[in-house]
């Protein structure tokens, strides 16, 4: 037995570097990663079927997609992409700032550096009132903090809100005994004068650091000044708070590798959201073996050509999968294309299939089909459970199609040869025999 396995460990590495390193047998040598850029993947060919453009309806996103993220699949990869989290195909930037219009917070007026002290959505360098109170910015004597009073104590066209010397006597109020008035406290009849306290939280306004909102805490995560009651940006990344996903936790990169709009900096559990639509169905890669099928896809026609997505908790893994029709119109014969195989490349956890092996489904009457991927780990992990199934649904509009239009839009459901997934297939059923033995 130990020399079976030990033969066919041998044999596995040997066919991993023949399917590693032979021509196509992931993608092209040449093409869309030639210059360095793979972020636009080409909209014919990859893994789809029929020739036509393969960024609809979840079909394969061309070769070098298997290689390369796109945050929001609008076929741009993210680091060439001028709206990384919002689809934008067209990549329209109107004022030229190099962030497309999608995600703009003034899309005809150039402002890279995207301040919204308000935080809402409207880029101070376009807000007539950019710190939202009630004031528009040519009226306020703060116009980036707001103050819908206007004190103005020393009246030097500085509200006292933004204003590190209100009475105007030279000194800081940090270390003025008496910020609103310009003399000293010995002078003072009324010493109450010196501690007005306009929210009533117990700080004196020249010491407080949100003079008009009650925050006795005084607190203040950025160490700007500006306490994080009455800060549009508490942890000064320069995102604002409401489009901040860690608006308590510095991180101007806005990473969040699970997509759960959590960004890493603040999240305190890892679990990778493929439904954007339904964060709560994640993928936990410290959880035992699951997968998923991907979204429900709606408005297909039919004869129209989908890549069937395959999702796993577990990174590079040996899987062996099975897509099958579960429900479907009573008229329709349609079954899922290379629907037998196995696959070993993710990135981050979603499955690549071989150039030549893409599972995909073409729909041959209008209606509502339930398509369920059954899963197996070939090599069982440290976790009790090795097989998992999930489900898709894709509804499908338009005319009927016939049997054999729908096999020519979604290719031959046939298996030639021992190639590629064939290849592998092979494999990880020898290996998988030698265990049981």
């Amino acid at each position: 037995m130990r020399t079976l396995t030990r033969s066919l460990g041998t044999v596995a590495l040997a066919m991993g570097m023949v399917l590693f390193f032979t021509p196509n047998a992931f993608a092209d040598g040449e093409g869309e990663c030639a210059d360095g850029l793979c972020g636009t993947p080409d909209e014919s060919g990859g893994g789809g079927c029929g020739g036509g453009s393969v960024l609809i309806a979840n079909t394969d996103l061309g070769d070098t997609y298997q290689y390369a993220d796109d945050y929001d699949e609008d076929g741009f990869e993210d680091d060439f992409d001028n709206c990384p989290f919002a689809f934008n195909r067209d990549q329209l930037d109107s004022d030229g700032d190099q962030l497309g219009d999608a995600c703009d917070v003034c899309q005809n007026v150039y402002n890279p550096e995207q301040s919204d002290v308000d935080g809402d959505l409207l880029g101070d360098a376009c807000d007539d009132d950019a710190d939202g109170d009630g004031l528009e910015n040519a009226l306020d004597n703060c116009s980036l903090v707001p103050n819908d009073g206007q004190t103005d104590t020393d009246g030097d066209g500085l509200g006292n809100a933004c204003d590190l010397d209100d009475d105007g006597d030279g000194q800081s109020d940090l270390t003025d005994d008496c910020p609103l008035l310009a003399v000293a406290l010995a002078d003072v009849a009324d010493p109450t004068l010196c501690d007005e306290d306009t929210d009533r939280d117990g700080q004196p306004d020249a010491r407080d650091n949100c003079p008009g909102v009650l925050n006795g805490d005084q607190l203040d995560a950025d160490m700007d000044g500006l306490g994080d009651a009455c800060d549009a940006d508490r942890d000064g990344d320069g995102i604002p708070n409401t489009l901040d996903n860690c608006a308590s936790a510095a991180n101007d990169a806005q990473l969040d590798l699970d997509r759960d709009s959590l960004g890493d900096a603040c999240d305190p559990h890892f679990c990778y959201v493929v439904d954007l639509a339904r964060p709560e169905t994640c993928l936990d890669p410290t959880a035992p073996f699951d997968v998923s099928a991907g979204a429900d896809i709606f408005g297909v026609q039919t004869g129209e050509t989908v890549r069937l997505r395959l999702f796993a908790n577990r990174q590079n893994e040996a899987i062996r999968y099975r897509w099958k029709v579960e429900e479907r119109p009573d008229s329709s014969s349609s079954v899922p294309s290379h629907a037998v195989g196995a696959v070993t490349l993710s990135t981050p956890y979603e499955y690549h299939y071989l150039k030549d092996q893409v599972a995909t489904f073409t729909a041959d009457q209008p209606g509502t089909y339930r398509i369920a991927v059954q899963a197996e780990l070939a090599f069982a992990d440290t976790t009790t459970k090795s097989t998992a199934q999930s489900y898709v649904t894709i509804v499908a509009e338009g005319g009927a199609i016939s049997a054999d239009d729908a096999v020519s839009g979604g290719c031959s459901t046939t298996h030639g040869g021992t190639t590629g997934a064939g290849a592998l297939m092979l494999l990880v059923g020898l290996v998988g025999l030698a265990r049981r033995r």
